[in-house]
Protein backbone atom coordinates (compact mmCIF):
# COMPACT_ATOMS: atom_id res chain seq x y z
CA UNK A 1 0.00 0.00 0.00
CA UNK A 2 1.63 3.09 -1.08
CA UNK A 3 2.54 5.61 1.79
CA UNK A 4 0.60 8.42 0.30
CA UNK A 5 -2.80 6.68 0.44
CA UNK A 6 -1.60 5.77 4.01
CA UNK A 7 -1.04 9.50 5.20
CA UNK A 8 -3.82 10.84 2.94
CA UNK A 9 -7.18 8.69 3.67
CA UNK A 10 -6.00 7.12 7.29
CA UNK A 11 -7.99 4.23 7.42
CA UNK A 12 -8.09 0.83 9.68
CA UNK A 13 -7.75 -2.40 9.11
CA UNK A 14 -9.57 -4.78 11.21
CA UNK A 15 -7.99 -8.00 11.86
CA UNK A 16 -6.32 -10.20 14.69
CA UNK A 17 -3.01 -9.66 16.17
CA UNK A 18 -1.51 -11.97 13.34
CA UNK A 19 -2.29 -9.01 11.06
CA UNK A 20 -1.18 -6.60 13.16
CA UNK A 21 2.09 -7.61 14.14
CA UNK A 22 2.71 -7.27 9.87
CA UNK A 23 0.53 -4.60 8.98
CA UNK A 24 -2.77 -2.64 9.23
CA UNK A 25 -3.43 -0.66 6.36
CA UNK A 26 -4.21 3.15 5.80
CA UNK A 27 -5.62 5.20 9.04
CA UNK A 28 -9.28 6.74 8.78
CA UNK A 29 -9.62 8.83 11.77
CA UNK A 30 -13.12 8.28 12.22
CA UNK A 31 -14.27 7.26 15.71
CA UNK A 32 -12.08 5.26 18.52
CA UNK A 33 -14.11 2.00 17.65
CA UNK A 34 -12.66 1.36 13.69
CA UNK A 35 -9.63 1.26 15.15
CA UNK A 36 -10.03 -1.71 17.63
CA UNK A 37 -9.68 -5.18 16.92
CA UNK A 38 -9.39 -8.34 19.49
CA UNK A 39 -5.62 -10.03 19.91
CA UNK A 40 -6.19 -13.37 17.59
CA UNK A 41 -2.53 -15.84 18.68
CA UNK A 42 -0.29 -16.34 15.59
CA UNK A 43 1.96 -19.89 15.79
CA UNK A 44 5.33 -17.43 15.51
CA UNK A 45 4.38 -14.97 18.08
CA UNK A 46 2.39 -17.62 20.21
CA UNK A 47 4.52 -16.10 23.44
CA UNK A 48 3.45 -13.01 22.74
CA UNK A 49 -0.05 -13.73 21.74
CA UNK A 50 -0.21 -16.00 25.13
CA UNK A 51 0.90 -12.86 27.31
CA UNK A 52 -1.55 -10.61 25.74
CA UNK A 53 -4.38 -13.12 26.40
CA UNK A 54 -3.51 -12.78 30.27
CA UNK A 55 -2.25 -9.41 30.56
CA UNK A 56 -4.79 -7.09 28.97
CA UNK A 57 -8.00 -5.94 30.52
CA UNK A 58 -11.23 -8.06 30.27
CA UNK A 59 -12.75 -6.75 26.85
CA UNK A 60 -9.94 -5.26 26.04
CA UNK A 61 -9.16 -4.59 22.42
CA UNK A 62 -5.68 -3.70 20.21
CA UNK A 63 -5.95 -0.74 18.86
CA UNK A 64 -3.72 0.83 16.03
CA UNK A 65 -1.02 3.47 16.35
CA UNK A 66 -1.88 5.02 12.85
CA UNK A 67 1.66 6.87 12.27
CA UNK A 68 4.00 4.34 12.20
CA UNK A 69 5.78 2.43 9.65
CA UNK A 70 4.62 -0.80 10.32
CA UNK A 71 0.82 0.52 10.94
CA UNK A 72 0.44 -1.85 13.76
CA UNK A 73 -0.90 -2.09 17.66
CA UNK A 74 2.04 -3.73 18.68
CA UNK A 75 5.85 -2.06 18.32
CA UNK A 76 9.20 -4.07 19.31
CA UNK A 77 11.88 -1.42 19.98
CA UNK A 78 14.36 -0.90 22.38
CA UNK A 79 12.41 1.66 24.10
CA UNK A 80 15.29 2.17 27.61
CA UNK A 81 18.49 1.62 26.04
CA UNK A 82 19.65 -1.85 27.55
CA UNK A 83 20.07 -3.24 23.86
CA UNK A 84 17.24 -5.13 24.39
CA UNK A 85 13.85 -4.93 22.79
CA UNK A 86 10.73 -4.43 24.50
CA UNK A 87 6.98 -4.68 23.15
CA UNK A 88 4.94 -1.65 23.08
CA UNK A 89 1.06 -2.62 23.00
CA UNK A 90 -1.81 0.00 22.41
CA UNK A 91 -5.06 -1.22 23.23
CA UNK A 92 -8.38 0.27 24.23
CA UNK A 93 -10.45 -0.85 27.64
CA UNK A 94 -14.46 -1.37 27.61
CA UNK A 95 -14.91 2.49 27.58
CA UNK A 96 -12.96 3.03 24.09
CA UNK A 97 -10.13 4.81 26.28
CA UNK A 98 -6.68 3.76 24.59
CA UNK A 99 -3.95 3.16 26.56
CA UNK A 100 -0.01 2.07 26.04
CA UNK A 101 1.39 -0.68 27.57
CA UNK A 102 5.25 -2.09 27.74
CA UNK A 103 6.09 -5.87 28.13
CA UNK A 104 9.19 -7.22 28.13
CA UNK A 105 10.65 -11.07 27.75
CA UNK A 106 12.01 -12.76 29.98
CA UNK A 107 13.61 -16.37 29.58
CA UNK A 108 11.31 -16.65 26.31
CA UNK A 109 8.04 -15.33 28.31
CA UNK A 110 6.66 -12.10 28.04
CA UNK A 111 5.55 -9.94 31.37
CA UNK A 112 4.10 -6.69 31.70
CA UNK A 113 6.26 -4.06 33.31
CA UNK A 114 4.42 -0.58 33.15
CA UNK A 115 1.30 1.07 31.51
CA UNK A 116 1.88 4.56 31.22
CA UNK A 117 -0.58 7.11 33.17
CA UNK A 118 -1.80 8.88 30.24
CA UNK A 119 -4.44 7.87 27.93
CA UNK A 120 -6.67 9.20 25.19
CA UNK A 121 -10.20 8.61 23.77
CA UNK A 122 -9.27 9.30 20.70
CA UNK A 123 -6.11 6.58 19.49
CA UNK A 124 -2.03 6.92 19.53
CA UNK A 125 -0.59 8.74 16.32
CA UNK A 126 3.24 7.94 16.74
CA UNK A 127 5.06 5.73 19.12
CA UNK A 128 8.73 5.33 18.77
CA UNK A 129 11.98 6.44 20.60
CA UNK A 130 14.77 8.28 19.18
CA UNK A 131 18.08 9.05 21.14
CA UNK A 132 17.56 12.82 20.93
CA UNK A 133 20.59 14.44 22.31
CA UNK A 134 22.95 11.44 21.90
CA UNK A 135 24.19 10.38 25.43
CA UNK A 136 22.87 6.75 25.05
CA UNK A 137 19.51 6.94 26.22
CA UNK A 138 16.70 7.61 24.09
CA UNK A 139 13.48 9.33 24.98
CA UNK A 140 10.34 7.50 24.08
CA UNK A 141 8.04 9.69 22.07
CA UNK A 142 3.99 8.88 22.61
CA UNK A 143 1.89 11.41 20.26
CA UNK A 144 -1.73 11.26 22.07
CA UNK A 145 -4.54 11.54 19.65
CA UNK A 146 -6.88 14.54 21.19
CA UNK A 147 -10.17 16.35 19.83
CA UNK A 148 -10.10 19.67 17.98
CA UNK A 149 -6.87 21.46 17.13
CA UNK A 150 -4.37 20.69 17.44
CA UNK A 151 -5.36 16.87 16.82
CA UNK A 152 -1.87 15.35 18.77
CA UNK A 153 -0.05 16.09 22.29
CA UNK A 154 3.16 14.89 21.83
CA UNK A 155 4.56 13.70 25.00
CA UNK A 156 8.52 12.68 25.94
CA UNK A 157 9.47 9.91 28.58
CA UNK A 158 12.32 8.41 29.98
CA UNK A 159 11.79 4.50 30.64
CA UNK A 160 13.82 3.37 33.32
CA UNK A 161 16.56 0.68 32.36
CA UNK A 162 15.76 -0.97 35.67
CA UNK A 163 13.19 -3.95 34.57
CA UNK A 164 12.17 -4.26 38.43
CA UNK A 165 10.62 -0.17 38.60
CA UNK A 166 7.23 -1.03 37.42
CA UNK A 167 6.36 2.94 37.72
CA UNK A 168 4.80 5.09 35.21
CA UNK A 169 7.19 6.85 34.11
CA UNK A 170 6.32 10.70 34.37
CA UNK A 171 6.16 13.12 31.04
CA UNK A 172 9.21 14.89 30.16
CA UNK A 173 7.72 17.46 28.20
CA UNK A 174 4.44 17.41 26.21
CA UNK A 175 4.08 19.50 22.96
CA UNK A 176 1.13 20.02 20.61
CA UNK A 177 1.00 19.13 16.89
CA UNK A 178 -0.81 18.13 13.98
CA UNK A 179 2.17 16.93 12.04
CA UNK A 180 5.34 16.15 13.57
CA UNK A 181 8.95 14.77 11.83
CA UNK A 182 12.07 13.54 13.22
CA UNK A 183 15.65 14.60 11.59
CA UNK A 184 18.76 16.67 11.65
CA UNK A 185 17.48 19.78 10.83
CA UNK A 186 19.94 22.18 11.79
CA UNK A 187 23.55 19.94 11.20
CA UNK A 188 24.26 19.53 14.40
CA UNK A 189 24.89 15.81 14.63
CA UNK A 190 21.55 15.18 16.46
CA UNK A 191 17.98 15.03 15.55
CA UNK A 192 15.33 17.78 16.36
CA UNK A 193 11.40 17.36 16.33
CA UNK A 194 9.51 19.41 13.57
CA UNK A 195 6.03 20.23 14.89
CA UNK A 196 3.66 21.65 12.16
CA UNK A 197 -0.15 23.62 14.00
CA UNK A 198 -2.34 24.16 11.74
CA UNK A 199 -5.65 25.88 12.67
CA UNK A 200 -8.01 25.58 10.05
CA UNK A 201 -10.43 28.06 11.15
CA UNK A 202 -7.79 30.97 11.32
CA UNK A 203 -6.36 29.45 8.22
CA UNK A 204 -2.74 30.03 10.33
CA UNK A 205 0.02 27.45 10.12
CA UNK A 206 3.35 27.20 12.10
CA UNK A 207 6.29 24.40 11.83
CA UNK A 208 8.72 24.67 15.23
CA UNK A 209 11.92 23.03 15.46
CA UNK A 210 12.72 21.72 18.96
CA UNK A 211 15.87 20.20 20.78
CA UNK A 212 16.44 18.46 23.63
CA UNK A 213 19.13 18.42 25.83
CA UNK A 214 19.54 17.73 29.68
CA UNK A 215 15.87 16.65 30.23
CA UNK A 216 14.96 19.65 29.05
CA UNK A 217 12.71 20.69 25.49
CA UNK A 218 13.41 23.77 23.69
CA UNK A 219 11.99 25.84 20.87
CA UNK A 220 15.25 26.73 18.92
CA UNK A 221 13.43 28.19 15.51
CA UNK A 222 9.86 28.36 14.26
CA UNK A 223 8.45 29.83 11.13
CA UNK A 224 5.17 30.09 9.21
CA UNK A 225 3.73 28.14 6.93
CA UNK A 226 0.59 28.34 4.38
CA UNK A 227 -2.69 27.79 6.41
CA UNK A 228 -4.79 27.59 3.37
CA UNK A 229 -4.23 24.44 3.01
CA UNK A 230 -6.32 20.95 4.05
CA UNK A 231 -3.69 19.88 5.76
CA UNK A 232 -0.03 18.34 5.95
CA UNK A 233 0.79 14.93 5.04
CA UNK A 234 4.46 15.27 6.58
CA UNK A 235 7.31 16.67 7.86
CA UNK A 236 11.00 15.62 6.67
CA UNK A 237 14.04 17.10 9.24
CA UNK A 238 17.63 16.71 7.24
CA UNK A 239 20.45 17.76 4.51
CA UNK A 240 19.34 20.01 1.42
CA UNK A 241 22.45 20.74 0.31
CA UNK A 242 26.00 20.49 0.81
CA UNK A 243 26.28 22.34 4.32
CA UNK A 244 22.86 23.62 4.36
CA UNK A 245 19.89 21.46 6.57
CA UNK A 246 16.45 22.39 7.15
CA UNK A 247 12.85 21.04 6.55
CA UNK A 248 10.81 20.33 3.71
CA UNK A 249 7.01 19.83 4.17
CA UNK A 250 3.96 18.23 2.19
CA UNK A 251 0.40 19.76 2.42
CA UNK A 252 -2.48 18.32 0.83
CA UNK A 253 -4.79 21.05 -0.98
CA UNK A 254 -7.79 20.97 -2.80
CA UNK A 255 -9.07 17.18 -3.49
CA UNK A 256 -5.83 15.08 -4.40
CA UNK A 257 -3.64 17.52 -5.36
CA UNK A 258 -0.66 18.93 -2.50
CA UNK A 259 2.03 21.57 -2.57
CA UNK A 260 5.61 21.43 -0.93
CA UNK A 261 7.54 24.12 1.32
CA UNK A 262 11.97 23.88 2.04
CA UNK A 263 13.27 25.92 4.47
CA UNK A 264 16.75 25.93 5.49
CA UNK A 265 18.15 26.37 9.00
CA UNK A 266 20.43 29.99 8.52
CA UNK A 267 21.77 31.83 11.85
CA UNK A 268 19.30 29.90 13.99
CA UNK A 269 16.48 31.17 12.27
CA UNK A 270 13.84 28.94 9.05
CA UNK A 271 14.15 30.89 6.22
CA UNK A 272 12.04 29.52 3.11
CA UNK A 273 13.94 28.82 -0.22
CA UNK A 274 11.15 26.48 -1.59
CA UNK A 275 8.45 28.19 -3.34
CA UNK A 276 11.12 30.74 -4.11
CA UNK A 277 10.07 34.25 -2.01
CA UNK A 278 9.07 36.09 -5.07
CA UNK A 279 5.29 37.32 -5.38
CA UNK A 280 2.49 36.86 -8.37
CA UNK A 281 1.48 33.61 -9.48
CA UNK A 282 4.84 32.37 -10.01
CA UNK A 283 5.17 31.54 -6.26
CA UNK A 284 2.41 28.75 -6.95
CA UNK A 285 4.12 25.28 -6.85
CA UNK A 286 0.75 22.58 -7.26
CA UNK A 287 0.94 19.07 -7.62
CA UNK A 288 -1.74 17.70 -9.76
CA UNK A 289 -1.52 14.39 -7.52
CA UNK A 290 -0.56 14.34 -3.61
CA UNK A 291 3.07 13.03 -4.33
CA UNK A 292 5.17 13.64 -1.31
CA UNK A 293 8.90 14.89 -0.82
CA UNK A 294 12.10 13.18 -0.12
CA UNK A 295 15.41 11.86 -0.72
CA UNK A 296 14.39 10.19 -4.44
CA UNK A 297 18.09 9.14 -5.62
CA UNK A 298 19.63 8.25 -2.26
CA UNK A 299 22.13 10.86 -2.26
CA UNK A 300 21.19 11.63 1.20
CA UNK A 301 19.69 15.00 1.02
CA UNK A 302 16.33 15.93 0.48
CA UNK A 303 15.07 16.84 -2.61
CA UNK A 304 11.06 18.97 -3.15
CA UNK A 305 9.09 16.44 -5.57
CA UNK A 306 6.95 17.77 -8.36
CA UNK A 307 5.28 16.85 -11.30
CA UNK A 308 5.34 17.17 -14.64
CA UNK A 309 3.22 16.27 -17.74
CA UNK A 310 4.36 13.54 -19.64
CA UNK A 311 4.58 14.65 -23.28
CA UNK A 312 2.82 13.45 -25.93
CA UNK A 313 -0.24 13.51 -24.36
CA UNK A 314 -3.79 13.70 -27.01
CA UNK A 315 -5.97 16.89 -26.73
CA UNK A 316 -8.96 16.73 -24.83
CA UNK A 317 -7.77 14.23 -22.65
CA UNK A 318 -9.86 14.12 -18.91
CA UNK A 319 -7.32 16.38 -16.29
CA UNK A 320 -7.87 13.35 -14.43
CA UNK A 321 -6.62 11.16 -16.86
CA UNK A 322 -3.30 12.67 -17.42
CA UNK A 323 -0.18 11.01 -17.04
CA UNK A 324 2.82 12.81 -14.72
CA UNK A 325 6.10 11.97 -14.09
CA UNK A 326 7.47 12.70 -10.81
CA UNK A 327 10.59 15.35 -10.64
CA UNK A 328 13.28 15.43 -7.78
CA UNK A 329 14.13 18.46 -7.48
CA UNK A 330 17.02 19.35 -5.54
CA UNK A 331 18.42 23.06 -3.70
CA UNK A 332 21.81 23.47 -4.82
CA UNK A 333 22.27 25.71 -1.40
CA UNK A 334 21.93 28.99 -3.09
CA UNK A 335 19.41 30.36 -5.64
CA UNK A 336 18.34 27.48 -8.25
CA UNK A 337 17.02 23.58 -8.04
CA UNK A 338 18.09 21.16 -10.71
CA UNK A 339 15.99 17.91 -11.39
CA UNK A 340 18.73 15.00 -10.39
CA UNK A 341 16.17 12.12 -11.01
CA UNK A 342 12.75 11.24 -11.50
CA UNK A 343 10.07 7.76 -12.05
CA UNK A 344 6.81 7.56 -13.14
CA UNK A 345 4.62 5.95 -10.11
CA UNK A 346 1.50 4.02 -10.02
CA UNK A 347 0.42 4.69 -6.77
CA UNK A 348 -3.47 2.59 -6.94
CA UNK A 349 -0.89 -0.47 -8.17
CA UNK A 350 1.87 0.55 -5.74
CA UNK A 351 4.78 0.11 -8.44
CA UNK A 352 7.45 3.15 -10.20
CA UNK A 353 9.62 2.57 -12.74
CA UNK A 354 12.57 5.03 -12.33
CA UNK A 355 13.91 7.44 -14.97
CA UNK A 356 17.97 7.38 -15.87
CA UNK A 357 19.11 10.97 -16.08
CA UNK A 358 20.96 9.86 -19.27
CA UNK A 359 17.20 9.34 -20.56
CA UNK A 360 15.79 11.75 -23.27
CA UNK A 361 13.20 11.58 -26.03
CA UNK A 362 10.84 9.45 -24.08
CA UNK A 363 6.90 9.40 -22.86
CA UNK A 364 4.77 7.49 -21.28
CA UNK A 365 1.28 6.50 -22.42
CA UNK A 366 -2.16 4.30 -21.59
CA UNK A 367 -1.70 1.24 -23.93
CA UNK A 368 -4.78 0.72 -26.08
CA UNK A 369 -5.43 -2.97 -25.11
CA UNK A 370 -4.82 -3.16 -21.05
CA UNK A 371 -6.16 -2.07 -17.35
CA UNK A 372 -5.86 0.96 -15.97
CA UNK A 373 -2.81 0.23 -14.16
CA UNK A 374 -0.95 -0.79 -17.26
CA UNK A 375 1.72 1.54 -18.96
CA UNK A 376 3.13 1.91 -22.25
CA UNK A 377 6.91 3.22 -22.55
CA UNK A 378 7.49 5.08 -26.11
CA UNK A 379 10.36 6.63 -27.69
CA UNK A 380 8.97 10.33 -28.24
CA UNK A 381 10.10 13.26 -30.14
CA UNK A 382 8.94 16.51 -28.95
CA UNK A 383 9.32 18.40 -31.69
CA UNK A 384 8.17 16.24 -34.54
CA UNK A 385 5.63 14.26 -32.69
CA UNK A 386 7.05 11.51 -33.87
CA UNK A 387 6.51 8.41 -31.57
CA UNK A 388 7.43 4.38 -31.40
CA UNK A 389 6.55 1.62 -28.86
CA UNK A 390 9.26 0.30 -26.66
CA UNK A 391 7.41 -1.80 -24.04
CA UNK A 392 4.14 -1.93 -22.12
CA UNK A 393 4.42 -2.73 -18.21
CA UNK A 394 1.24 -4.91 -17.32
CA UNK A 395 -0.31 -5.69 -14.16
CA UNK A 396 -2.88 -8.74 -13.53
CA UNK A 397 -4.00 -10.87 -10.85
CA UNK A 398 -1.77 -13.41 -9.40
CA UNK A 399 -3.99 -15.89 -10.38
CA UNK A 400 -4.32 -14.90 -14.19
CA UNK A 401 -0.80 -15.18 -14.48
CA UNK A 402 -0.26 -18.92 -15.27
CA UNK A 403 -2.78 -18.53 -18.58
CA UNK A 404 -1.11 -15.10 -19.05
CA UNK A 405 2.72 -16.48 -19.44
CA UNK A 406 1.33 -19.44 -21.13
CA UNK A 407 -0.16 -17.14 -24.04
CA UNK A 408 2.93 -14.80 -24.22
CA UNK A 409 5.16 -17.83 -24.67
CA UNK A 410 2.64 -19.37 -27.46
CA UNK A 411 2.98 -16.09 -28.99
CA UNK A 412 6.65 -16.25 -28.80
CA UNK A 413 6.72 -12.99 -26.73
CA UNK A 414 9.88 -10.77 -25.42
CA UNK A 415 8.23 -10.10 -21.89
CA UNK A 416 9.91 -10.84 -18.31
CA UNK A 417 8.04 -10.90 -14.96
CA UNK A 418 8.99 -7.73 -13.01
CA UNK A 419 7.33 -9.11 -9.56
CA UNK A 420 4.93 -10.10 -7.51
CA UNK A 421 3.30 -8.55 -4.45
CA UNK A 422 -0.17 -7.85 -2.54
CA UNK A 423 -1.53 -10.65 -5.35
CA UNK A 424 -0.47 -8.90 -8.09
CA UNK A 425 2.25 -9.92 -11.04
CA UNK A 426 3.81 -7.64 -12.86
CA UNK A 427 5.49 -7.88 -16.47
CA UNK A 428 6.90 -6.09 -19.24
CA UNK A 429 6.23 -6.91 -22.84
CA UNK A 430 8.79 -5.43 -25.59
CA UNK A 431 6.91 -4.62 -29.01
CA UNK A 432 10.52 -5.74 -30.50
CA UNK A 433 12.91 -8.67 -29.85
CA UNK A 434 16.10 -8.03 -28.03
CA UNK A 435 18.80 -7.49 -31.05
CA UNK A 436 20.59 -10.57 -32.18
CA UNK A 437 23.94 -8.53 -31.32
CA UNK A 438 22.57 -8.13 -27.62
CA UNK A 439 20.93 -11.65 -27.08
CA UNK A 440 24.41 -12.87 -27.60
CA UNK A 441 26.34 -10.93 -25.56
CA UNK A 442 23.93 -11.07 -22.79
CA UNK A 443 25.53 -6.83 -21.87
CA UNK A 444 23.39 -4.34 -20.68
CA UNK A 445 24.84 -0.77 -20.12
CA UNK A 446 22.79 0.99 -17.13
CA UNK A 447 20.89 4.51 -18.38
CA UNK A 448 20.35 3.37 -22.21
CA UNK A 449 17.08 3.96 -23.52
CA UNK A 450 15.62 2.18 -24.81
CA UNK A 451 16.07 -0.27 -21.66
CA UNK A 452 16.52 -4.13 -21.85
CA UNK A 453 15.57 -6.75 -19.37
CA UNK A 454 18.70 -6.28 -17.23
CA UNK A 455 18.23 -2.41 -17.26
CA UNK A 456 13.71 -2.85 -16.81
CA UNK A 457 15.06 -5.04 -13.45
CA UNK A 458 16.91 -2.85 -12.17
CA UNK A 459 14.66 0.39 -12.72
CA UNK A 460 11.31 -1.05 -11.76
CA UNK A 461 10.10 -0.73 -8.03
CA UNK A 462 7.14 -2.49 -5.78
CA UNK A 463 6.12 0.37 -3.32
CA UNK A 464 5.38 -0.78 0.21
Amino acid sequence: MSVIRRYMRAAFLLGGLAVLLLTAGCRYTKTPADLLMAPRPMPTNTALAAALKNILPLRAKLAVVTHEAANASILEFDGDGDGTKEAFVVFADETGTQHAMVLEQSAGSWRQRVTFAESSAYGVDVLRAEDLDRDGVPELMIGWNQFGEPQHILTLYHLSPDPRDISPPKPIAELPYDTMGIGDGNGDGSPEIGLINLQGIKMTATIGMYQFRGDNVSKIASAGLDGSVNGYIQVKLGKLAPGKFGIVTDAAIGSNSSTSTMLVWNAGKLIQVFPPPTSGDENVQTNANAVLSGDGNGDGMLEVHKLREAPGQSEGVPYSDLLWIEEYKQWNGSDDFAVVGSRYTDAASAYAIQIPPSWSEYTFRRPLVGGRSDIALDAYNETTGAREEILTVHVVPIGDWGSQEGKLQDEDSRYLELGRGSGLVYYAVWHDKLPDEQEQTGTSVQGTFPPDEAEMKRLFKQLQ
